[in-house]
């Protein structure tokens, strides 16, 4: 940031309205506060829990003109979840906000962004006009979130300089090629019950580079909305944590009345974004999650004869494709996606899942018929076999066009495709098949996939972290960028790892553009966007030509920072003797 030196701090929050709305003590409907000092002064942080039901404090910033905005917390590390909402009194919904952690060894992170027990830590929200604006305060109200400490400590105010300010207000198209994938885990984390906070939701894509989300909105054919084709998603009863949370999160939307897909479409189409409601074709899980967790859905529990078969005939824990009731009752669910919610298009998860098909009836008697020999008995990475054994999911796919084609000519436009595929998840045992081994070992064929026309955006889902600047993954994705050239197919690289610095990101979203994909995709972005200097940088990602240039490295590098406390709560905090020693 260019004018650092003129940062305005505001370090006592007891200094929000309602003034009556704080206390010493944790008591209900108030926010605790607690002192503490920094370099720059004396301050007061507050606290509120899940208990408390705290209502909304208001800061006034008194300031006119285009500032950065950044937000400071702190993180009792026997808490490590906590969880801020926060919004400009201008904005139509609340940014969500947790205490940014790092895990060394998993996550690309400098040493320096490691905050101690006795640090704050600071990330950048947003710039903004704040003439006229306030920020207002608030906590979760429902879903795992809801079960989260809410801290704010202070808000540093930068002034932009005359450049930061003319890129600020710049309103740019040319730069939306990014992709939100939110896989369904945040049903249980916010347990949606109004249309304001799934505006809350979308309000992390609105005026950024993302162009669309990959809406998970069903486990198979359980659904997390009230379906009329599959079954609304059953939890199994009694159980602690995600099960428990997924119970609350149906629960609370039909005590609402509340239909989560169809306001998820309307507020993403009300920021500009489209929408494709994506399913991940989940089976059984182990005991106890085995009656219901994420899925199935009742037509899979009605229908073991649908089921994928091993070699030796043994039942697995997945619907086979290979059977044309399975693929009629998937599209089904499709056009009720787009025909009566109106979402753009329709997402399959391949990265996940398997197997689609293996070795059932239909597959066995029809390979005999055309190879005249029993596949059995074939390696089951022979050519042949997983030939054989795509062209069902293939049959899927064109099944699925065709209904877009006859759903989009009603319409009067075309609803799109978007599939996710292993580009480094290989069967176990499987040999060396060339660049798209990948999915070709779990049955897919991506190739015919591209030159039917039955994909327009792939994605390329690479799960290790590899090397720090993503050379190392500049192969795979190059093969399915030249796979794709000239078709009309757009690439993207899944960027990972989840958890990294503004300038990691950077870096690597370079390498991806020059291997020669279209855009990026980021997984499980419910997530990655509470984190608000992380989702800063994702947000900018679009930006191709500008990520190698000196203000976009000074940007990366200047989203996220530690900041060490001199006292917490009358206590001298960096004396070793003044902090606890009881584990």
């Amino acid at each position: 940031m260019d004018r650092e030196d003129e940062s305005l701090y505001f370090l006592d929050m007891t200094a929000c309205e309602p003034g009556d709305a704080f206390s010493t003590e944790f008591e209900k409907g108030k926010w605790t506060a607690v002192e503490y000092a920094m370099a720059q002064g004396p301050g007061k942080m507050v606290f509120c829990g899940p208990d408390t039901q705290a209502s909304p404090i208001r800061l006034k910033l008194g300031v006119k003109g285009w500032h950065h905005v950044f937000v400071g917390t702190y993180r009792n590390p026997h808490y490590p979840d906590s969880c801020l909402l926060l919004r400009l009194s201008g904005d139509a919904g609340y940014t969500r906000a947790v205490t940014e952690d790092f895990r060394p060894g998993k996550d690309l992170v400098a040493p320096e962004m490691l905050p101690k027990q006795t640090d704050l830590c600071e990330a950048y929200w947003r710039s903004a006009d704040l003439t006229g604006q306030d920020v207002i305060f608030h906590r979760p109200a429902a879903g795992q979130m809801a079960e989260t400490i809410t801290n704010i400590a202070y808000l540093r105010l930068t002034p932009l300089s005359a450049a930061e300010q003319a890129r600020a207000e710049r309103d740019r198209t040319d730069t939306r090629r990014l992709i939100a994938n939110y896989d369904s885990g945040q049903h249980d984390m916010w347990s949606y019950g109004t249309d304001q906070e799934m505006a809350d939701e979308f309000q992390a894509l609105a005026q950024s580079d993302f162009k669309m989300v990959l809406w998970g909105c069903a486990g198979s054919f359980a659904t997390f909305y009230p379906s009329r084709v599959g079954s609304e998603m059953r939890w199994s009863f009694g159980l602690p944590g995600y099960m428990r949370l997924g119970w609350q999160a149906v629960d609370r939307y039909r005590r609402h009345g509340f239909d989560p897909l169809r306001a998820a479409v309307r507020r993403a189409h009300e920021v500009g974004v489209e929408v494709y409601a994506q399913v991940r074709m989940i089976g059984e899980q182990l005991p106890p999650n085995h009656r219901g967790y994420v899925g199935p859905g009742d037509f899979q529990m009605q229908h073991p004869e649908f089921r994928c078969l091993t070699r030796e005939g043994h039942r697995t824990r997945h619907l086979s494709q290979a059977f044309p009731e399975v693929r009629a009752k998937y599209v089904d669910l499709f056009r009720e996606w787009v025909e009566d919610y109106g979402a753009d298009g329709v997402c399959i998860i391949f990265c996940r899942s398997w197997p689609y098909v293996l070795y059932e009836g239909p597959v066995v008697r029809s390979f005999q018929e055309r190879h005249g020999v029993d596949m059995r008995g074939l390696d089951r990475f022979d050519e042949r076999v997983l030939s054989h054994r795509a062209g069902y999911v293939t049959a899927l796919l064109q099944e699925t066009r065709h209904m877009l084609d006859e759903v989009g000519a009603k319409v009067g436009r075309r609803l799109g495709t978007c599939y996710v595929v292993p580009a480094d998840r290989k069967a176990a045992d499987a040999p060396d098949m060339g660049p798209f081994t990948g999915p070709k070992s779990h049955g897919m064929d991506v190739e015919t996939w591209v030159r039917e026309g039955l994909v327009d955006h792939l994605v390329v889902h690479v799960e290790g972290v590899g090397r720090p600047d993503a050379s190392d993954r500049v192969g795979i994705f190059r093969s399915y960028a030249e796979l794709c050239r000239g078709t009309g197919v757009q690439v993207y690289a899944d960027l990972y790892p989840r958890r990294q610095s503004g300038d990691s990101m950077r870096v690597r979203a370079m390498a991806c553009y020059e291997a020669g994909v279209d855009g990026l995709c980021f997984w499980d972005s419910h997530r990655r966007a509470q984190r608000l200097s992380g989702w800063a940088m994702h947000r900018v990602l679009g930006h191709r030509e500008d990520l190698g240039a000196p203000e976009m490295e000074r940007f990366a590098k200047g989203l996220f920072r530690v900041v060490p406390m001199t006292s917490l709560d009358g206590f001298m905090i960096q004396e070793e003797n003044c902090l606890p020693s009881d584990g």
